[in-house]
């Protein structure tokens, strides 16, 4: 399987068209086709549907594109270090992370290191846990910042030296912003916007009331991924969203924030895969962050 075959085959998964993917590949159509007709081939199935109109991708085509995209990243990143091995640090540090504002100590740390090595460039990707953590096993980023609880056996781990307290995020003109706090009877009276994490909830209400709120008696509107769109719906009064105190949403007037009582916080940890060789500009980003973190009373977990 050829790179380029790879290179091809994302392109017409994206154009969904095989004219306009000839195009921007700079190739003729029948070129283009018999590419992809020679990958099927190779894969000994069919990876598009064609129509008069589109090139749709088949179940397998939709299983390949995803792979093809963490190969292409992974030839992408290791032609970019080869490239830059005689210059200074310079290339990508690829950081996926939790919305909270714990991800200040990454970002100062690479405003720092960027201000030495100004070739340094970052990618950053926005994600719950299970997203990160996905992104980080198939390689697609360098390091991830995850809120706990969070699996870090399989990752090498540097723990936060900051916590955030959880509650809900509420409308600022609702009669739930004037509470000092929200307790289980409080919470099961409220129309509820929960994150669609599945694995390791970071707040689980059953153990924190003590079997006073269950999943059968709150009274779920919603679910959400990222808490900016969750913050649009509750801005509306539809619903109140179960999140972390340090959001950039709620310096929003239209917002505020309530904790829970008993208080309720969680941790960050900072993780990259163990064994996985990193590259110059991942090395100096974590020996810095090691430094930074030194500076503010983190420590390995």
């Amino acid at each position: 399987m050829e790179i380029r075959s790879l290179k091809y085959f994302l392109e017409v998964a994206q154009d969904e068209n095989m004219t306009e993917a000839a195009n921007v590949l700079h190739v003729t159509q029948p070129t283009l086709s018999r590419q992809i007709a020679d990958l099927e081939d190779e894969l000994d199935t069919k990876l598009f549907v064609r129509t008069n109109r589109s090139t749709l991708l088949t179940e397998e085509g939709m299983r390949l594109k995803q792979r093809a995209m963490e190969i292409l990243s992974l030839v992408d990143q290791t032609e970019e270090e080869f490239a830059r091995k005689n210059e200074d640090v310079s290339g990508c540090v690829r950081i996926g992370a939790a919305e909270t504002k714990i991800m200040h100590l990454v970002t100062e740390t690479f405003a720092a290191l960027h201000a030495r090595y100004p070739k340094l460039t970052c990618e950053i990707s926005s994600g719950n846990v299970d997203v990160i953590q996905e992104q980080l096993e198939r390689g697609l980023v360098d390091f991830a910042l995850l809120l706990e609880p969070a699996r870090v056996e399989a990752y090498n781990c540097l723990r936060m030296p900051e916590t955030e307290a959880v509650g809900v995020v509420v409308p600022a003109d609702s009669p739930w912003a004037g509470l000092q706090s929200v307790g289980p009877a409080d919470l099961v009276r409220m129309p509820l916007l929960l994150s669609s994490r599945k694995n390791r909830a970071t707040f689980d209400a059953e153990v924190w009331s003590d079997g006073a709120v269950t999943t059968e008696n709150l009274n779920v509107v919603g679910r959400f991924d990222l808490i900016g769109n969750g913050a649009a719906l509750v801005r509306t009064g539809c619903a109140c969203a179960v999140s972390i105190r340090g959001l950039y949403q709620i310096d929003d007037p239209g917002l505020a924030f309530v904790p829970f009582e008993p208080e309720v916080t969680v941790g960050a940890v900072f993780v990259w895969k163990k064994y996985r060789i990193l590259s110059r500009a991942a090395e100096a980003f974590l020996s810095a962050f090691r430094e930074k973190l030194r500076d503010s009373g983190g420590s390995d977990a």
